[in-house]
């Protein structure tokens, strides 16, 4: 039976009343039209998952009920961070709801040379839908804990600031694929670059760098497959999928 899950920014207490924001009551009494006694499940980000009771069907307020706390965490034993080189908004939304979904720690958006263009004025907007996005997806997904999106940064800041024991970057003309490359599971960090791929400038960067260059396979993938299919391939091999 399928579960349906919230999240709140806020605390929640065993035993107490919560009157939950106008998106979250809207989004189940209207779409989802659970009924007065539906049981949903809560969670805020801090760990663990609330199971609590609607008790009206307001759609600007609806009450529930906290009824217990499960400390249950569904996070992978691998702590990956994925930089992904800024691409077009569409192709960014998939990236970061699919590397959610599959258990990322943190996503840092950069901007490469090849990146789309940014209006600087947009840049707030497009964060709080990318935390949103990611929001959705860990409801979705039954994660428990959010992973962080970081605001866009300069390439250059980002991949010398990430300290990842395991550092990988994409790139479609290496000779060594991701099954070659001895994993750290305490931190892996990947980057992927954006439509039209990284600048030989970027790729010698990253190798000075220490970024190991890594191929996919024989076929080019999209920016917006990229990233999380070497995230599945990783939790296949390293982590807790397969």
């Amino acid at each position: 039976m399928r579960t349906t899950r919230i999240y709140l920014n806020s605390n929640i207490s065993t035993g107490e009343t919560l009157t939950l924001p106008a998106n979250a009551s809207n989004h189940l009494v209207r779409v989802l039209r659970c009924k007065k006694g539906s049981l949903v499940t809560l969670f805020n980000g801090e760990g663990g998952e609330f199971s609590a009771m609607l008790l009206d069907e307001d759609p600007r307020s609806a009450s529930v009920i906290i009824n217990s706390f499960t400390d249950q965490n569904r996070e992978s034993p691998l702590r990956i961070s994925l930089i992904q080189g800024l691409s077009r908004s569409e192709h960014m939304d998939l990236t970061i709801q699919k590397a959610t979904e599959l258990g990322v720690t943190e996503i840092i958006p950069v901007i490469c040379q090849r990146s789309t263009n940014l209006n600087k004025n947009r840049t707030s907007k497009k964060q709080q839908r990318w935390n949103q996005i990611a929001i959705s997806a860990c409801e979705q997904s039954g994660r428990n804990l959010l992973p962080e999106i970081h605001q866009l940064t300069a390439f250059d800041k980002a991949i010398n600031e990430i300290a990842a024991s395991t550092r990988l970057v994409l790139d479609p003309g290496a000779t060594q694929g991701v099954k070659c490359i001895g994993i750290d599971n305490t931190s892996i960090c990947i980057l992927s670059g954006p439509e039209g791929g990284l600048s030989q400038h970027e790729i010698n960067t990253l190798s000075d760098t220490g970024y190991n260059r890594i191929n996919f396979g024989p076929r080019i993938l999209r920016t917006e497959t990229a990233g999380p299919a070497i995230i599945t391939a990783l939790q296949v091999l390293h982590g807790d999928m397969g």
